[in-house]
């Protein structure tokens, strides 16, 4: 019963009693239905609460009054629609409409506790190729957690697979709000083209993210003359699409790679376009 009804019930006399058939109306109102879901506080590693945990009634305090409880233990100055949960415990509340007077059920909710994590891991598989791939490893979980991808949606798995070459954003949470990390990232690859016009956009070739010093990496026009050996580190200019200071034409110019992954020593040949 969810909203206050009106039930007429008639007498009737039995054969032989002297009394006269009536009736009477009886206002039926419902009780008030408070509804709370359980939850976590989060918890520093040190023991502090990071986060306090907000149990709801569903109800309001204009119609309503509250009583909460704590392991059946009863709060003061606690006449409010919603209690701020501190502690970990059994937590209840009973509802009384303020015109009817009617008493709700004593509902209750389980609140735990729940560790923030610090930091994470993202290995990439796949160097170099069309399905680049990272695993985010949270170390030392088994709870649910959430993972992101460049403002994409939240997913449950921890793998994103055909990543582009170049840097990216991940972020981790988990479903009490008790962890939020993020760590920008690079997909080692290579750039399909560049354009070496001085306009500040993609006006060098180079290997994205591989920032290994014993690399070897070569630069050959088409008929396999050699145009330029560059550095596979961080902060490798590149080349800018010169041979002896000339400027070469638009065309497809291949490369020779050696590198490291996972311990493993590998070799990659390949091409890109110079477009001018």
């Amino acid at each position: 019963l969810n909203n206050t009804t009106t039930t007429t019930y008639t007498f009737n006399p039995a054969s032989g009693e002297c009394a006269n058939t009536g009736s009477m109306k009886i206002i039926i109102n419902p009780k008030p239905i408070p509804v709370l879901e359980n939850g976590s506080i989060c918890i520093n590693p040190n023991g502090t609460v990071s986060k306090n945990y907000i149990l709801d009634s569903g109800l309001n305090s204009l119609q309503y009054n509250f009583d909460w409880f704590i392991n059946g233990i009863p709060q003061s100055n606690d006449n409010f629609p919603t209690f701020t949960a501190a502690l970990i415990g059994n937590y209840s509340v009973i509802a009384t409409d303020k015109n009817t007077n009617c008493i709700s059920n004593q509902i209750s909710a389980t609140v735990i506790t729940s560790l923030p994590f610090s930091d994470f891991t993202i290995e990439q598989s796949g160097m170099f190729s069309d399905n680049s791939t990272i695993t985010i490893q949270v170390s030392g979980t088994s709870e649910t957690l959430l993972y992101q991808l460049d403002e994409g949606i939240f997913q449950s798995s921890n793998i994103f697979s055909s990543i582009n070459a170049g840097e990216h954003i991940v972020k981790v949470i988990d479903p009490e709000n008790c962890t939020y990390l993020s760590k920008t990232f690079t997909i080692i690859g290579y750039p399909n083209y560049f354009t070496p016009n001085g306009d500040g956009i993609n006006d060098t070739w180079h290997v994205i993210g591989l920032n290994q010093p014993t690399s070897k990496l070569f630069i050959f026009d088409r008929f396999g003359k050699l145009i330029k050996q560059l550095q596979t580190i961080t902060g490798s200019q590149g080349w800018d699409g010169t041979y002896n200071g000339e400027k070469l034409p638009s065309t497809d110019y291949w490369f020779s790679l050696e590198y490291l992954e996972n311990g493993q020593t590998k070799k990659l040949r390949s091409h890109f376009s110079l477009k001018r």
